[in-house]
């Protein structure tokens, strides 16, 4: 190997020693350098290596030398910080939209960034084949596909299907492709959505990303809903309920006044809030749906919908029907 190569390679395998071998309570003396890059094929000498941790320091890699006999070095700042491996490693596993197989492919990869000593934290904190996880290997990419298109201002076509009762995939839309033109990827109750405008029925729809097959990004443009700045995601998500679609609605509450926090964290602080009797009633916009309605209900009598008639009146609708599967039969009187 040339002697310029030789010394790239070298430069490398320091940063990766230092990476994986040292911490803030460890360090490596010299001679332990030495041999570290021996098991590389590189042989060095101390001056040189000397001269390599100044490079390395003018790169922004801070390299400490430790207050020890014989002196040890260590590379003070890392790419990321232990709590932030942590907090990624809690992210991952705890994600059913990651598969086992990945989510432990994935965590081995970022205890590379911790270093032989600290990665025992991490591996002590994982915990993968116990959580429900989906069982669609390809979704994983599908995010990949998505993103592509979006950023491509293309539109997408894929199949989407659900579970039966003997647990296989049934497809939706009989089998047919949808086509629609990718907005946002959103995350939601552990899961990645897909939020894209069906041209076709004029409409803004989710889609949960493991259940998408089939993903091919088409020719045609993205519509003018979603490739414009008009579409806001995180407008968007501030209005759902899980991912139910449905028709957006300018809807009043009226609440007890310790209800007055549940609203700030769900809508923010911009909503006008008006003393009633009652406690207090706001107006925000929200996607009537199932899960609208369950989340009103699950405040009992603190919470309750004053605005517009139709929501209110799908909600009493909603609440019957759920009350006939609680009916029981007259025989069993």
């Amino acid at each position: 190997m040339p002697k310029n190569e030789k010394y790239k390679q070298k430069l490398f395998r320091l940063l990766q020693i230092l990476m994986e071998k040292t911490d803030e309570e460890h360090g490596l003396s010299m001679p332990e350098i030495i041999r570290a890059l021996e098991s590389f094929g590189i042989k060095a000498e101390r001056k040189s290596i000397y001269d390599d941790l100044l490079t390395l320091e003018e790169l922004g890699f801070t390299v400490a030398k430790m207050n020890t006999r014989p002196p040890r070095y260590t590379l003070e700042e890392r790419i990321f910080e232990l709590a932030e491996l942590k907090m990624l490693v809690d992210a991952i596993q705890s994600s059913r939209f990651v598969s086992s197989k990945k989510c432990r492919e994935i965590i081995s990869k970022l205890e590379l960034f911790a270093g032989e000593h600290s990665s025992r934290e991490l591996s002590r904190q994982v915990y993968v084949e116990d959580r429900v996880r989906n069982m669609n290997s390809s979704a994983f990419y599908n995010v990949d596909t998505i993103h592509f298109a979006i950023n491509s201002n293309k539109q997408i076509t894929f199949k989407y299907f659900d579970y039966d009762v003997e647990k296989k995939k049934a497809l939706r839309h009989g089998g047919e492709p949808y086509t629609v033109s990718a907005a946002a990827l959103l995350w939601n109750d552990q899961n990645y959505y897909l939020v894209g405008y069906d041209e076709r029925e004029g409409i803004m729809k989710n889609f949960r990303v493991d259940k998408m097959q089939n993903v091919t990004v088409t020719d045609e443009q993205r519509c003018e809903a979603v490739s414009s700045s008009r579409f806001n995601p995180a407008v968007y998500s501030q209005k759902l309920f899980g991912m139910y679609g449905g028709k957006e609605e300018l809807v009043t509450l009226e609440c007890r006044e310790k209800l007055a926090g549940v609203i700030i964290d769900r809508f923010g602080i911009e909503p006008t809030f008006t003393k009633t009797d009652f406690g207090f009633k706001v107006s925000v916009k929200v996607i009537v749906s199932p899960n609208f309605f369950a989340w009103v209900l699950g405040f009992g009598k603190d919470m309750r919908i004053i605005s517009p008639l139709w929501v209110r009146e799908e909600l009493i609708s909603a609440i019957r029907e759920i009350s006939e599967n609680y009916r029981l039969p007259e025989s069993s009187l």
